[in-house]
């Protein structure tokens, strides 16, 4: 039975400014995402700074996150960390607190190769009784998945989902095709990217994973519906008045995510040292993107 609609909403971290995790704004961001229309939220992956937050750390935002959800959409959370037993006790953590899946990137300072990528893969799901998916992120990780290697991870029992990406809308549309081809027909296949993501919904992937739509989720839920409906058109139109802020995500990621929520007025926090906010320019680029958008219809 499919886990995952059409969006996954990727939290950011809100933090107090004694770095502690701030559960009370952890809470709101999942009731908005809810409200938004995303199909799933996702917590300490790429947007939600996991690489930045200590193991006990990790286990609060899991089960904050989890508690505000109470079973209205499943919760994803990544365990990602340089090596494997750092990972298994990231996984048992998060399924003890009730997450509804595990997003294993293939963290590594040497880069990895397929076959200690697939010995990942195969640990994790050893010691977890929750589905496994796995997240292709070359630019953060340097390991570039492969579809061949994709399908290879993903005929391991508990790997239920793969994240994957790619550089350009030809790219995402055809990588979607060859996986929905290749892959067991119970894996569902999703793609990642603020703005290339949309192309994956529309060659046929099940979900969209996308960082803004932790602060925008209405917004995003909009296009991710038109383009599940295969209402292609409306959906790139309604894509076209986030391309702005997807642009600035792209080079940003985090740090954009957080500028925009605060923006919001959501109270975010500070973003773990040594990272920054974005500059004014920047800002004024976001609040100017922000002021061109309408409401959802």
């Amino acid at each position: 039975m499919p886990l995952f609609g059409s969006l996954v909403a990727y939290l950011p971290t809100p933090r107090t400014v004694t770095e502690e995790v701030a559960e009370d704004v952890l809470a709101q961001l999942v009731d908005q995402a809810v409200a938004g229309g995303a199909s799933g939220v996702a917590v300490l992956g790429s947007t939600g700074g996991f690489a930045y937050l200590d193991r006990a750390q990790r286990r609060r935002v899991c089960e904050a996150a989890v508690e505000a959800a109470a079973g209205r959409v499943p919760v994803l959370a990544g365990v990602g960390a340089l090596t494997t037993r750092e990972v298994l006790d990231l996984a048992r953590d998060a399924e003890q607190a009730g997450a509804d899946a595990l997003l294993v990137p293939t963290m590594a300072y040497l880069p990895l190769t397929d076959d200690e990528v697939h010995e990942l893969y195969r640990c994790v799901t050893h010691v977890v009784g929750i589905p496994v998916w796995a997240y292709h992120n070359p630019v953060a990780t340097r390991y570039d998945f492969s579809v061949d290697q994709l399908r290879r991870v993903s005929r391991l029992p508990g790997v239920q989902g793969v994240k994957d990406r790619g550089t350009s809308p030809d790219v995402v549309r055809g990588r979607a095709k060859e996986l929905l081809h290749k892959l067991p027909a119970e894996v569902e296949v999703g793609f990642s990217g603020d703005a290339l993501g949309v192309h994956g919904l529309l060659g046929g992937a099940r979900t969209w994973h996308s960082g803004l739509a932790g602060v925008l989720p209405a917004r995003y839920a909009e296009v991710a519906d038109a383009a599940t409906a295969g209402h292609a058109e409306r959906a790139l139109a309604l894509m076209a008045g986030l391309q702005p802020l997807a642009d600035l995500a792209a080079t940003g990621g985090a740090r954009v995510v957080h500028a925009v929520g605060e923006a919001l007025g959501v109270a975010i926090g500070p973003l773990p040292a040594p990272l920054r906010r974005p500059g004014p320019g920047a800002l004024r680029e976001i609040d100017r993107a922000l002021a061109a958008l309408g409401d959802p219809a």
